[in-house]
């Protein structure tokens, strides 16, 4: 396959997408009472995104490539990283492709594929007009202003949930019986529907939440979260 290979490392289904260093913000807190706080306290890292943009544009400065070509499949998390590259490369002459991943074994998650399945399909690449580009450069801004801080693909379109809504996977997920902090968190990714998979990191901060609210009982306060046991509160 032709080019180089530029891999981004964050999941947009979570997290501001009008952030840069130091303008990371916490999903434990209700919107009402949620102000900026550092990525210390935050327990996610949503810095990476602009970075690594600011990597793509200085090289295609310094390589003057003949195309960009974006790798998506149908889900929240590719849906709002092609809509981003559309606005982060608005100013780029370079013609845009996009290649559509395919399911395999799942959901259609480019990160599912491994780099020798995803190079097969570069015949596949279809190219993005110039309206195509400018219509999802105008998604980006809509999602980005208006779907706040958790995001789901709802028939086709990124819309916006509170940040408490994967809850009830996590309070599924626990029982009266002491079980890891992990393995909760693992049976919860595991209940999410294809298009809509949240990782670890999301509900680990996210089960933080409950237990700080009262709904998850934890122990062992001084460990690490994911080394503590959880279990939903016995009845008084």
């Amino acid at each position: 396959m032709p080019g180089t290979v530029i891999g981004f490392s964050d999941n947009l289904a979570h997290g501001p997408l009008d952030a840069e260093a130091g303008r990371v913000r916490s999903l434990r807190t209700p919107p009402e009472a949620r102000a900026d706080v550092g990525p210390d306290d935050a327990g996610l890292d949503t810095c990476a995104p602009f970075g690594e943009w600011r990597a793509v544009v200085e090289r295609l400065e310094r390589e003057r490539p003949d195309a960009v070509i974006v790798w998506a499949g149908e889900n929240v998390a590719d849906a709002i990283f092609l809509a981003m590259a559309c606005a982060r490369l608005a100013d780029r002459h370079e013609p845009s492709w996009r290649i559509n991943v395919p399911a395999i074994q799942g959901p259609t998650y480019a990160a599912a594929h491994s780099p020798e399945q995803l190079a097969r399909l570069y015949p596949t690449r279809e190219r993005l007009s110039d309206s195509d580009r400018r219509r999802l450069a105008r998604d980006f801004a809509r999602i980005r202003d208006t779907c706040g801080l958790v995001r789901r693909l709802e028939a086709g379109r990124v819309v916006g949930v509170p940040v408490d809504h994967y809850d009830p996977l996590l309070l599924a997920a626990c029982g009266p019986d002491w079980r890891t902090a992990a393995r909760v968190v693992g049976t919860a990714m595991g209940l999410c529907d294809a298009p809509n998979m949240m990782g670890d990191v999301f509900f680990t901060d996210r089960l933080e939440a409950l237990i700080e609210a009262g709904h998850i009982e934890a122990s062992g306060l001084r460990a690490p979260l994911r080394a503590r046991l959880v279990r939903r509160p016995l009845p008084a």
